[in-house]
């Protein structure tokens, strides 16, 4: 499916695609920091953490859908 988006989208829904995996990796990496925050006893301090986590599964999300939209998928 990604290798679709790319070849049949124009270069806004290229770059849509890119952001969202810069969101997608920002993401995993918060998801990481709040597990090892909980595992280390803080989990008082996760909840920042898993909102962005969630956050930006959201945005990653649209931004896919969109550059999905924009492009002619055969």
């Amino acid at each position: 499916m990604w290798r679709q988006l790319l070849e049949y989208t124009d270069t806004a829904g290229r770059v849509m695609l890119g952001l969202a995996g810069v969101v997608l990796v920002v993401a995993v990496v918060s998801f990481v920091v709040g597990v090892a925050q909980a595992v280390s006893g803080n989990a008082a301090v996760t909840l920042p953490y898993w909102m962005t986590t969630m956050g930006c599964a959201v945005v990653a999300g649209i931004l896919v859908y969109l550059a999905s939209r924009r492009g002619r998928l055969r």
